[in-house]
């Protein structure tokens, strides 16, 4: 039988359970990652805030690893369990993010056995926590690359929102959950995201008063743990765009296209110079000005050798045909700059003469890596390695290497030193675009086909992992640009 509490006692505890922050550090035991050890969950002086906030409606735009998800799993434990009947949902875009929250929310109840002691059910499908007051706590995801609208939320009933990363959310996502709060003006919300850079739902929640979100704005900066080296090593591996987005959480110039115009655009004005015979058009245009200096190799006059040269290949079979880009360092110029673009038309034996060229390309050029696009590049390039080995002198059977866009690379994280898998593609568009912002890319001010490209290059949704799925029209060159660059990376 439960002893009776005292008044005093009673006192204590309600002022306890009222309080998210002392019921948290009463009833919650975690791991300190710091020191490997269990011990009572303590929030960050910000995080205090966050949850201390009595606001019915609530923003937090933080940059990442400042704990932003802890506090929406620790907020919608602690509702749970001191209100009798509540019904928690928790909405996301992707299905990765609702396991990850509902993983921390696991790991919180096994490790505290106050909390434990009052959970009566957990499951993942659907994702579900089931309390002895009859609360209950579920996680839907609004399948946000799908253009559905948050169906799967359609019809449920809540008496508390979490939306975490919803700037990956479309407006009909929000629209459809918000509809849910339309019930009762005492319903909640609680949304979170790190800034995208667009203008839409999160930012409107952000900046505009007439929303009514109590906001609070975190940057990766307040997160104690943040010291220089940190700040230094993800500035050299985020673009200026990115680190303003992912860890200074702001919104920064709203952009559509994925490399910066006016960078792309500048990059043509670095060097004077043409690497195909300009048309009758060009040279009118010129209008007195001199022409431009050309950098014309064949066979018979090949390029000038260049250790600092690589070659990208981007294959298709079915629409645009091949296309390769030479690529140089230019040591005068401290840029890397393109010598050189070819689009090898489609053919009855488009394969085989994708092949014949880039055997003539490194004849030309020398360069001293060929990197291709494995998607439709197996035939090729294990026709580029025969070569290699019939014709050693030419090295094709160890420069030419092949790359599947959807593979992941290797990637060491600079706060934890852990290796991580990054998708090949989304690194190497990562990469080019931190070049083009470091004006450390030249390009031919004649060439009109890939600053085309370059310029409607975008990222047509976001994938089911969260990471970015960018255009597939006209973007072959642009593809062929970036493995070339990948080479020198």
């Amino acid at each position: 039988m439960a002893k009776k509490l005292s008044p005093v006692e009673a006192e204590k505890l309600r002022k306890i359970m009222a309080d998210p922050v002392t019921w948290a550090k009463s009833f919650l035991i975690s791991n300190n990652a710091a020191t490997k050890k269990y011990g009572p969950w303590i929030a960050r002086d910000y995080q205090e805030e966050m949850l201390r906030d009595p606001s019915t409606r609530k923003v937090y735009r933080c940059g990442r690893r400042t704990g932003k998800s802890e506090v929406m799993v620790v907020e919608g434990l602690h509702k749970a369990f001191t209100h009798k009947g509540f019904r928690i949902l928790y909405v996301t875009p992707y299905e990765n993010q609702v396991n990850l929250l509902f993983m921390r929310m696991k790991e919180l109840v096994h490790d505290s056995p106050l909390l434990k002691n009052e959970v009566v059910k957990m499951k993942n499908s659907p994702y579900t926590i089931e309390f002895k007051n009859g609360s209950v706590i579920m996680g839907f995801t609004t399948g946000a690359s799908s253009g559905s609208g948050a169906a799967s939320v359609r019809g449920q009933r809540a008496d508390w929102l979490f939306l975490d990363e919803i700037d990956y959310m479309g407006t009909e996502d929000y629209s459809t959950v918000a509809m849910i709060a339309g019930e009762r003006s005492d319903i909640g919300m609680t949304c979170s995201s790190t800034p995208t850079g667009a203008r839409r739902t999160f930012y409107s929640m952000c900046t505009d008063p007439a929303w009514g979100y109590s906001q609070h704005f975190h940057p990766s900066t307040h997160n104690p743990n943040w010291c220089q080296e940190m700040e230094d090593q993800f500035r050299a591996q985020l673009t200026p765009s990115q680190y303003e987005h992912e860890i200074l959480a702001e919104f920064g110039t709203e952009e559509s296209g994925v490399f910066p115009k006016d960078k792309v655009d500048a990059a043509r004005n670095f060097e004077y110079y043409a690497y195909t015979q300009l048309t009758d058009l060009q040279v009118r245009n010129l209008d007195g000005q001199p022409l431009p200096h050309m950098l014309l190799y064949d066979d018979n006059n090949p390029a000038p050798s260049n250790p600092f040269r690589c070659c990208g290949v981007d294959f298709d079979q079915f629409q645009a045909g091949s296309s390769i880009v030479v690529l140089d360092f230019d040591t005068n110029l401290k840029k890397f700059k393109v010598i050189k673009r070819i689009e090898v038309p489609r053919a009855e034996y488009s394969l085989d003469n994708a092949v014949n060229w880039i055997i003539r390309i490194n004849n030309i050029y020398n360069p001293s890596w060929i990197f291709c696009d494995r998607g439709y590049g197996d035939y090729q390039i294990e026709r580029l390695h025969i070569y290699g080995d019939e014709h050693p002198l030419s090295g094709l059977k160890n420069k030419v290497i092949g790359y599947q866009f959807k593979e992941n690379l290797d990637i060491i994280d600079p706060i934890t030193r852990e290796h991580k898998k990054e998708p090949l593609k989304q690194f190497m568009v990562s990469q080019l675009t931190l070049s083009f912002e470091r004006d450390r890319i030249a390009l031919s001010p004649f060439d009109e086909t890939l600053h085309k490209q370059l310029i409607d290059y975008s990222v047509d949704h976001i994938g089911a992992d969260g990471k970015p799925v960018y255009t597939s029209v006209n973007e072959h060159f642009v593809d062929a640009l970036g493995l070339a660059h990948l080479a020198f990376v």
